[in-house]
């Protein structure tokens, strides 16, 4: 008897499609990719006399994992890309064997899949250029529904949480979805700009992270309805839009970052394009002051980035609801909820940084060049979960993590 399980999904999802060969970039090259059990033994196994030889030398055992999901892994070429990619860059294992015969990694890609309270959830990652295309250019609230599906056991889950049987592990899970709610509806509430709803946030989450802390779990219930208040009263906005702004703060946390990035051998060639046009955009050479970018960055903002993002901020507000939705925030890999607004934090920062300098670069801005880049920079940084602590951390290491320095740092 099939099994059928509900499932909650973005709205834009069931409209992706993979363009394959019409695709900018490709999800074969650049990447590690794990093998599960099952599939590791299929394919050694397997006859097809062109496949095999490909199989003997370039699958390989993952000695030192002890889950079946990592069992083993593909050794990629010299220009990191698939060993069974073909000269159109489409999947022989796929084209010959069919989609059964791929592993687990492969058949989901870019499909985020979670397990909340028994239920799935499916989200799109934004590493995939068509999926950033279905899912942050829809001018619409990014709506959720909930579907009935046949459940596949052999699905590979991202993110479990079950806030009921947790409860009794850690209580902290047990207003997960309260907490969610009222978050994502913060972020979709367009009487605020968006970097005024990551502040609304900021103040919501230092209040919770508090209760959190002294165990005060049982109270986290009034905090939302006193911000729910709050913010339907308009209390929040005043105060908010008199916050200073420090663009030196700016410049220096976020170019730190993106420094960072340089540093770790990045070979991603939409990615690096990006950041070269970011870097000559700002005239950054290495050695120059905050000073010597302040003027620049002011202008670029001024005169392209905040024309282009005043119409259009819905872009940047459905690639955070997507992150914070496919990621079970404000938990699945963030140690505090804390961590996971410091994340949201940086990566509003960082790419308003690069938009900004690539604007300059190319004195305009354009949903050409906001796909481009949001695509590559989340294939770069948001795939590798110890850039993301490493960034998280190194926030921490410069005492930038108070609600003072991250409202600064968000603050148009």
């Amino acid at each position: 008897m099939e099994k059928k399980v509900i499932t909650l999904i973005p709205r834009y999802f069931n409209e992706f499609k993979c363009i394959g060969t019409g695709c900018e970039d490709s999800c074969c090259i650049g990447w590690r990719v794990n093998i599960d059990k099952d599939t590791y033994k299929k394919y050694k196994k397997n006859k097809d006399l062109e496949l095999k030889d490909i199989f003997m030398k370039n699958i390989t055992r993952n000695r030192k994992s002890t889950e079946d999901e990592t069992y083993g892994k593909i050794k990629m070429n010299e220009n990191g890309e698939c060993p069974f990619l073909d000269n159109k860059k489409l999947c022989k294992i796929q084209l010959k064997l069919g989609k059964e015969y791929l592993s687990n990694v492969c058949k989901i890609y870019p499909r985020k899949i979670n397990l909340i309270n028994n239920n799935l959830e499916k989200s799109l990652e934004m590493s995939c250029p068509e999926a950033v295309r279905i899912c942050i250019m829809n001018r619409d609230i990014m709506e959720f529904d909930y579907i009935e599906e046949e459940f596949d056991d052999s699905v590979r889950i991202s993110y479990a949480i079950n806030d009921k049987g947790d409860y009794f592990k850690n209580e902290k899970y047990k207003y997960f979805w309260d907490i969610r709610i009222f978050s994502i509806g913060i972020l979709q509430n367009r009487n605020f700009r968006l970097n005024e709803r990551i502040i609304l946030l900021g103040i919501f989450y230092k209040k919770v992270q508090e209760l959190m802390d002294k165990n005060k779990y049982n109270y986290i219930p009034d905090i939302i309805n006193q911000f729910n208040n709050m913010v339907r009263d308009g209390e929040l906005k005043h105060n908010i839009e008199n916050i200073p702004t420090n663009i030196e703060i700016q410049i220096v946390i976020a170019n730190e970052f993106t420094v960072g990035n340089v540093m770790k051998g990045i070979t991603n060639c939409r990615y690096l394009e990006c950041l070269e046009e970011t870097l000559s955009g700002l005239k950054y050479k290495g050695s120059n002051s905050v000073e010597d970018i302040r003027e620049l960055y002011s202008e670029g903002y001024r005169d392209y980035y905040e024309p282009y993002i005043k119409e259009k901020e819905y872009i940047l507000e459905n690639y955070l609801v997507n992150e914070y939705f496919g990621n079970c925030m404000p938990f699945g890999k963030f140690k505090t909820i804390w961590d996971s607004y410091i994340y949201i934090c940086i990566i509003y920062s960082m790419l308003k940084l690069h938009l900004i300098g690539i604007s300059l670069y190319n004195k305009e801005l354009n949903d050409d060049i906001v796909l481009k880049l949001i695509q590559s920079f989340s294939r770069v940084s948001l795939h590798d979960q110890q850039y993301t602590q490493y960034i998280i951390d190194l926030i921490k290491e410069n005492k930038f993590d108070t609600l003072s320095y991250l409202t600064i740092m968000v603050k148009n």
